[in-house]
């Protein structure tokens, strides 16, 4: 009996399917963060060679997920960006922004259906507001 080899495409939605249900069980902003009225997070790409991604902005307010993880903007990448450590840490601090980068530790199809590493580059900038009166630094 020949057992099926775990395919790139499968592997990818394996993870897509489980930061899914990371989102799902998230808290939301307002019942971890109360003071937290709304955070804005702007990515922007750099590639050293070839077509650069759009920039995303991501809006989240209280009702939404207390999860910062986003894919890839290239679709064949099987990796993504995590910010959840550094917006969170943000938000406890009660500090109004941060920013920073990130490398994609994700892999691509390569020339001859090799692998090879992503590296697409990540400039993020959070921006958090906060409920005034709060004590925060707005």
């Amino acid at each position: 009996m020949r057992l099926a080899g775990t395919s790139a495409r499968s592997v990818r939605e394996q993870q897509r399917e489980q930061s899914r249900r990371k989102r799902a069980s998230a808290r939301t902003l307002a019942s971890a963060f109360p003071a937290v009225e709304g955070v804005r997070i702007e990515l922007t790409f750099e590639v050293p060679e070839g077509r650069c991604p759009t920039p995303q902005s991501h809006l989240m307010y209280p009702p939404a997920p207390t999860y910062f993880q986003f894919d890839c903007p290239y679709g064949d990448c099987d990796g993504g960006f995590d910010l959840n450590d550094v917006a969170v840490s943000l938000m406890m601090q009660v500090a109004p922004r941060t920013e920073g980068t990130l490398v994609c530790p994700g892999s691509r199809p390569g020339p001859r259906v090799s692998r090879q590493p992503c590296a697409l580059l990540a400039h993020y900038r959070i921006v958090v507001n906060y409920v005034s009166g709060s004590g925060s630094p707005t």
